[in-house]
């Protein structure tokens, strides 16, 4: 039987840009099946304003798209959002315990400066990031259509107690860190990932982001703990540290790393080998994003720990490496001779402050990973690649602009 949930969508006229946003999201929840009641096409000219907005209460879900501007304005009582947001208040104290109707949705800002007081102790759905758009809108569409974002396995028989067999050892979420499962081990130890890819599986519910060998697809190699879009942070300890720990902590347990990595003016790197795995830490050098306030200067925000030939492997070996040329080390993962690269390590770009562009799999063989330097405006593509698929090196570097990126996108 066909169910067209009839949903209608609160948001405050900010930019062009947001309106268009509002519109492109309501249109796909049109194509799947939902009758979406929006301004853009149920207010006409000369239509009762009051009763568009009296649907809310007979829509059977409400989206609250949360900016900055939306908060000031319904908590202001400002406009057509103040008058919707009074009637949506009003009919969400009356279920606040058992809320299944109301969505907030986090489109722009933080949760301090976006999402009205009365709204900020619920669960919302963080769409900032258009990166992450496709695979948090099947959560939405999940829950306006009320179908579980996780299936519960169908109920099995009773056990035979009489001529039963000893159990087998039941892995844990610790065997996840031992590396080497498999897809379907890790599924049973995790259950269903909320997303799954080829080479990458995100588990929200653990905090948790698995990694897969490109030359063996169904074997982890890597893992990265750090909050997810649930809100939720691993809570194991990866090789005896933890996520939130400071780095006197850290250094404590582990010692000294091998390298460092200082990106930019929030992140610092600390590299450690242990057993010829890449341990990677990250910490904050300056104060957190309000969403991280539990997370404080110099403390562990993500812990990555992956096998040498890891995809994982790629950011803190160009680290490493863009950390020895600043400082004239020698330069551990090139292949060839430092000569034999069409780059001056000695160009003073080196020393800007950088974010990782991309990592994808190269065609050659191996990654590649392109990093911007911010002032210069200057992209560095690293080709590594993994000899024996065993380790990584860096087989080639090349530089070009970010104006030349462009226009070649253009083309």
């Amino acid at each position: 039987m066909n169910y067209n949930p009839k949903v209608f969508i609160h948001y405050s006229w900010d930019s062009e840009l947001h309106k268009n946003w509002v519109l492109y999201l309501a249109n796909k929840l049109i194509s799947d099946g939902v009758d979406v009641i929006i301004d853009f096409y149920d207010l006409k000219l000369g239509a009762n304003n009051t009763y568009f907005m009296e649907q809310i209460s007979t829509a059977s879900k409400v989206l609250l798209i949360m900016t900055p501007s939306y908060k000031l304005k319904a908590e202001k009582r400002i406009s057509g959002v103040g008058y919707e947001y009074q009637v949506i208040s009003s009919e969400f104290a009356k279920s606040i315990s058992t809320n299944r109707k109301f969505f907030p949705i986090l489109r722009d800002g933080n949760v301090e400066s976006s999402i009205p007081i009365f709204l900020q102790g619920f669960l919302y759905l963080d769409l900032r990031n258009d990166n992450s758009f496709e695979q948090l809108y099947v959560e939405l569409l999940k829950n306006i259509y009320d179908e579980p974002i996780n299936s519960k396995p169908s109920l099995g028989k009773k056990p035979d107690f009489v001529n039963s067999k000893p159990l087998p050892k039941m892995k844990t979420v610790k065997d996840i860190l031992e590396l080497g499962l498999s897809r379907n081990q890790a599924k049973k130890i995790l259950g269903k990932p909320d997303t799954d890819g080829t080479v990458v599986q995100t588990y929200w519910s653990h905090g948790l982001e698995l990694f897969y060998n490109k030359h063996s697809p169904n074997k982890i190699d890597g893992v990265l703990a750090k909050r997810q879009p649930s809100g939720i942070s691993f809570d194991y300890e990866i090789n005896g540290i933890f996520l939130g720990e400071s780095f006197a902590e850290i250094k404590a347990k582990l010692g000294n790393p091998l390298n460092w990595g200082l990106p930019n003016t929030f992140t610092s790197y600390a590299f450690y080998k242990i057993d010829s795995r890449f341990l990677t830490v990250a910490i904050w050098r300056d104060k957190p994003d309000k969403e991280y306030v539990d997370f404080k200067i110099g403390t562990a925000y993500a812990i990555a720990y992956c096998e040498e030939y890891s995809s994982i492997a790629c950011e803190p070996i160009v680290a490493i490496t863009i950390e020895q040329i600043r400082f004239g080390k020698k330069l551990t993962y090139l292949e060839n001779k430092p000569k034999e690269y069409k780059i001056d390590f000695k160009e003073a770009y080196f020393k800007e402050e950088y974010v990782v562009f991309s990592i994808h799999p190269f065609l050659g063989g191996g990654y590649m990973v392109t990093i911007l330097f911010y002032e210069s405006g200057i992209l560095l593509d690293f080709w590594l690649y993994d000899l024996n698929w065993s380790n990584l090196v860096v087989r080639m570097i090349s530089k070009r602009t970010l104006d030349e990126f462009k226009n070649a996108d253009a083309e």
